[in-house]
């Protein structure tokens, strides 16, 4: 199911009028498998090669009821999707395909588990918990699972800015007023924010692309596009594409 925006789309900002851009532009995830694999077929089956595709985080945690290696877990979601996303990741590799993924705020909760052994999160949130037991178990019977999620999670961007074509892709937001975006990454704001951001009515540099607040529509203004459908609960995810000037959400 395709629903278009156009007229409520303000024109991509940029001093370059033959500037050109190609994105494809997927929101939280959450661990949704059944969801992530109409995403990935659509980006195999209709993303022309020199389409950029953005994540923009938040890839596991609240995930579908799902065996692994066949036990039942109540988040075995977030393992497939995430032997999904690696296997995504190799794909556009090996056909030199521009793919980037983001970190959300539900990424720093593994990296604090995983990288720096912290149960704070562990401990905090159930569905963290419940989608940490479902990656454990598999890493007992998968080995290689284990590196290749550390090592994700490492190389994963903080944003991603195309100033040419006046867009900010970022997992939550922004705000401008407490220091630059290297800054705000290393606060967490960029993860983490909601009202400061949503509701600030002072125009922004750049039209800025973000998830991790859910809303029934997509959030179009000016200069913020939200992306994010609660996929956990809606059972459906917003894709955004953007051609030049002409931007269109796509349902899946």
């Amino acid at each position: 199911m395709t629903t278009f925006f156009k007229s409520l789309f303000s024109k991509t900002k940029s001093n370059n009028e033959n500037a050109t851009c190609k994105y494809l532009i997927v929101p939280d995830l959450h661990g949704t498998f059944s969801i992530f694999q109409k995403v990935e077929q659509f980006i195999k089956e209709k993303c022309e090669e020199d389409r950029i595709i953005i994540f923009l985080g938040d890839y596991m945690d609240r995930g579908e009821s799902m065996e692994v290696f066949g036990r039942e877990f109540h988040d075995g979601g977030s393992y497939h999707t995430l032997k999904g996303i690696l296997a995504l990741q190799s794909w556009a590799k090996k056909e030199e395909r521009a793919m980037h993924f983001l970190r959300g705020n539900h990424e720093i909760f593994f990296e604090d588990h995983f990288l720096k052994n912290s149960l704070k999160a562990y401990n905090q949130y159930p569905f963290f918990r419940e989608s940490v037991e479902a990656l454990e178990f598999a890493f007992e019977h998968d080995y290689t699972l284990h590196p290749k999620l550390e090592h994700f999670l490492e190389e994963l961007l903080s944003y991603y800015l195309d100033k040419k074509n006046g867009y900010l892709f970022i997992h939550a937001g922004v705000d401008f007023t407490v220091g630059n975006l290297k800054e705000q990454a290393k606060k967490g704001t960029i993860y983490w924010i909601r009202d400061k951001f949503i509701f600030n009515k002072d125009p922004l540099p750049y039209t800025v692309v973000f998830g991790h607040t859910p809303f029934e529509e997509p959030l179009i203004t000016n200069d913020k596009i939200g992306l994010d459908s609660g996929i956990y609960e809606s059972g459906f995810i917003n894709l955004l594409k953007i051609d030049n000037a002409n931007k269109e959400i796509i349902k899946l």
